[in-house]
């Protein structure tokens, strides 16, 4: 037998481990002769299936708790089951129901039982409602009565809303004051699943701040938390959403959203939180059909529900998808103007996007009135550019509204001034991540305000002021070095499973064995090393603008002329700096100048595989293509390419003005700029080999150290990552000749295969002082991915961003005999005096003449100096 005070104490504090809490309820409970104790076994179980997503069977148990609490003549007790069946129909969809149910509950009762209803009520008011006010005079009575009472179970929950309600009404450190005392006093009464609801709502408050890396990290920690206890915390699955797409990571957006619809059945709320999370997700990656459907099944529910604001944020989606596809804006306005008044009468977060999406589609509307419209719109979301009115992502949104009104002023210098300023405000937020990962999708968000600061300048006819926007937002993300050196050991020991696991991977391909349970647990070992890697903070750097005239003077000093290119509305501009001058061309069309490259390359497979094959047609094509006349009166300096993100896999060497001097690419000038004045580390002067000896590739290792005895090998068995690594450490020049593996789908685990598994990028971020040159040999070894916008990712992009001076690659599958002459070839250049793009130019002249030994040279790139 169970008696009244051991149920009643069951049913405080069931939550500590709701699974133990229900089968105990069903076991000792439920079956009681005393039908008050019965409907607490059915109180509790009906609260856990609840919890569960398994509404229906949750409110059947709650309705027959009701009916045996009457029956036990206990008004207390009736009023208790009831207030639990009202926070239940409010949870399930029926908040208006919810509400009667709890005011009667509230009616009734006194003293703690009073305080547990008040904090339920609290919750549907402010969480479902968002009437914080009304909410939070609740909690407030209520944390009363817990107070004299000493009820700290309670109290703690109360703490708990009391933050969230904080939240609705704008004072986070409030919010964060309340949420580290409800932690507090959870961890002292070893209430697991109270902690983690506290790391939670304080990653939350991290992100509302603006400090996503923090964020990241409290969600994992209590991702991993309610994992433990086996459960599925739906706003967590939202939250953790939100955050990956303000970084730029909309395929970890959608797999959270995947995994959360797949994870259990789901209640009306959280049904329509995550439709809301999938709307937001596939609209970021450019699903405009799935976003536009899930957005509008989101607002539907969250409107029968009550749920106001978001609501709201549905519309925002649903709206914004169909103007991307192209629907007729005359079709949306009306609808985006009952959103902006909505959003503006409750103050809703979502306020400066609809403005500036309202302020778009009335663009697009002939009339006086969408004009009027349009403008009022930009005027009141410029308003937001001021500090303090959010986070950077909000100011810029400000900074891109008055850009816009500047523009319709047709005032370019203050479009220029304000897209600056709204960069700058991303800058501010980029520089708190650590992870190059997110610093470089991040920049997606700034895309708006460089094109249109692009646009103006070459409007203007100014090609230094062309020049400079065009560098702006290039490849910041590598211009700030790693902000950590080393890796946290949980991270190390990941790492080092990773290599173990590729072992086992390789051993098990070998032997004809299958490799699916291996390859997933690598795919997960992946994901919690990327994952963790996002919590690792900044340094604050950020990166100024581009000074055209340091620029001009350190290319007149080193002979030098720089060829950028960029891309507008789909148009190629090449300018060319040198000489003390800047001069814009229109090459053509941007996708023409992608299908010459793509010719190119697939030329060079052809010859390095000794097929026929025409490089000099596809070097003409490609000179064509994406530079035209670009390099008239050039003559016979020294050329360094910056292409756009798009077209950095460009073997510069097969073009025919360019193949007979010396030529490098960059990924920006202020790239180049920093590359030039490089040094070896603490004049480090060492010459590494690197050689695992795999398969037929790094054959030239033994033959360069033939011609070079001071050089230090490191081959076979012994070459190892910890090794190599050791090897490559401030070395001024190391070559690494293993077979390399690009990951289109995460550059970052691109990696070189060494004696003992691979060596990946986020090893060589491990390095103390970067090696000052370095030369890949392996097929494919300088493919970099674009990413966000005009960033780049892979391994030569890596050495970049850590202070390497300049990295020979190939960018296709190379020959591996021919390899060697190449290789050679290149180091006896080097040993006399020299950059690499003087040591690349001697390798291509003595492949001159061999069709194979042409294409592998020409395959090779030199990203630097």
């Amino acid at each position: 037998m169970v008696t009244r005070a051991e149920a009643e104490e069951l049913l405080r504090t069931f939550f500590f481990d709701p699974r133990a809490a229900r089968e105990r309820a069903s076991d000792a409970l439920v079956g009681d002769p005393d039908p008050a104790v019965s409907s607490i076994g059915h109180q509790v179980v009906g609260i856990v299936l609840r919890d569960l997503g398994r509404t229906d069977e949750a409110l059947a148990e709650l309705r027959t708790a009701m009916r045996l609490a009457r029956r036990s003549g206990d008004g207390e007790r009736e009023a208790d089951v009831r207030a639990t069946l009202g926070a239940s129909l409010a949870t399930s969809g029926r908040v208006r129901e919810g509400l009667v149910q709890l005011d009667r509950a509230a009616s009734a009762l006194s003293g703690v039982s009073l305080g547990r209803v008040l904090v339920r009520r609290a919750w549907v008011l402010s969480f479902l409602l968002e009437r914080f006010d009304a909410g939070a005079d609740d909690l407030r009575r209520a944390r009363e009565i817990f107070a004299r009472d000493d009820d700290l179970v309670w109290e703690a929950r109360a703490l708990h809303l009391e933050g969230v309600t904080r939240i609705g009404m704008g004072d986070l450190r409030g919010a964060r004051d309340v949420f580290e005392r409800s932690r507090a006093i959870s961890t002292g009464l070893g209430n697991a699943g109270a902690v983690a609801d506290s790391t939670h709502v304080l990653g939350w408050v991290d992100f509302l701040e603006g400090d996503l890396p923090a964020a990241l990290e409290r969600y994992a920690d209590a991702s991993a938390r309610y994992d433990a206890l086996g459960v599925t915390i739906v706003d967590l699955v939202y939250d953790q959403c939100t955050a990956f797409l303000s970084g730029g990571l909309t395929g970890d957006a959608l797999e959270v959203v995947r995994q959360a619809l797949a994870a259990r059945p789901l209640q009306a709320r959280e049904q329509a939180d995550l439709l809301l999370a999938e709307a937001e997700a596939a609209l970021a990656a450019g699903d405009l059909p799935r976003a536009t459907s899930a957005a509008d099944r989101a607002g539907r529910m969250f409107r029968r529900q009550d749920r106001t604001s978001h609501a709201l944020r549905a519309d925002l989606l649903a709206i914004a998808a169909r103007a991307d596809a192209g629907r007729p804006a005359s079709a949306l306005l009306r609808r985006v103007e009952a959103l902006v008044d909505a959003a503006r009468a409750t103050g809703a977060p979502e306020l400066p996007p609809a403005l500036l999406l309202g302020a778009r589609i009335a663009g697009q509307v002939r009339s006086a009135r969408a004009a009027g419209l349009a403008h009022t719109w930009l005027e009141e979301a410029a308003a937001f550019r001021a500090a303090g009115r959010g986070t950077g992502s909000t100011r810029a949104l400000g900074w891109l509204a008055l850009a816009r009104l500047r523009a319709a002023a047709d005032d370019p210098a203050g479009v220029l001034r304000a897209c600056d300023r709204g960069l700058s405000a991303l800058d501010e937020h980029r520089a708190t991540l650590g992870s190059t990962e997110l610093r470089a999708r991040t920049s997606g968000h700034g895309t708006e305000l460089a094109e249109l600061g692009t646009r103006t300048a070459l409007a203007s006819g100014d090609a230094r002021r062309l020049l400079r926007w065009s560098e702006r937002w290039r490849a910041t993300s590598l211009a700030v070095p790693p902000s950590v050196r080393d890796h946290d050991p949980e991270t190390s020991t990941e790492l080092a499973a990773l290599r173990a696991h590729h072992r086992r991977i390789d051993d098990a391909r070998a032997a004809g064995e299958p490799t699916d349970v291996l390859q997933a647990r690598t795919a997960r070992l992946e994901q919690s090393v990327r994952r963790r890697l996002f919590h690792e903070r900044g340094t604050g750097t950020t990166v100024g603008s581009l000074d055209v005239a340091v620029l001009l003077d350190a290319l007149r000093e080193d002979d030098t002329v720089l060829v950028e290119l960029t891309e507008l509305d789909g148009v190629l501009h090449a300018l060319t700096a040198g000489r003390g001058r800047v001069r814009h061309r229109v090459v053509g069309q941007a996708a023409s100048a992608a299908k010459a490259v793509d010719f190119a390359l697939f030329t060079l497979r052809q010859a390095a595989r000794g097929r026929r094959a025409q490089l000099d047609v596809a070097g003409a094509r490609l000179e064509r293509a994406l530079l035209a006349s670009a390099l008239d009166g050039v003559g016979e300096s020294r050329v360094v390419v910056s292409a756009t993100a798009a077209l950095q896999g460009v073997p510069w060497g097969l073009l025919p003005s360019l193949a007979h001097g010396p030529v490098t690419s960059t990924p920006s000038a202020r790239l180049w700029l920093r590359a030039r004045v490089a040094a070896p580390a603490d004049g480090d002067r060492r010459v590494m080999l690197v050689g695992p000896g795999l398969g037929s590739g790094g054959a030239e290792v033994p033959v360069v150290a033939a011609d070079d005895p001071g050089a230090e090998v490191l081959s076979g068995d012994a070459a190892t990552v910890s090794a190599a690594l050791a090897a490559l450490d401030g070395a001024a020049l190391a070559h690494v000749a293993a077979h390399g593996h690009f990951r289109e789908d995460s550059p970052l685990f691109s990696s070189l295969t060494l004696a003992d598994g691979p060596l990946l990028v986020h090893d060589l971020q491990r390095l103390e002082r970067a090696p000052h040159r370095v030369v890949l040999s392996a097929c494919e070894s300088g493919v970099m991915q674009p990413v966000g916008d005009q960033e780049l990712l892979g391994l030569a992009a890596a050495l970049l961003s850590m202070g390497t001076a300049g990295v020979v690659s190939s960018l296709a599958e190379v020959d591996d005999a021919a390899t060697v002459d190449v290789m050679v070839a290149l180091h006896a250049r080097l040993r006399q005096g020299g950059g690499l793009g003087e040591a690349m130019l001697a390798a291509r002249e003595a492949a001159a003449g061999d069709p194979v030994l042409a294409a592998t040279a020409a395959s090779f790139t030199v990203l630097g100096t």
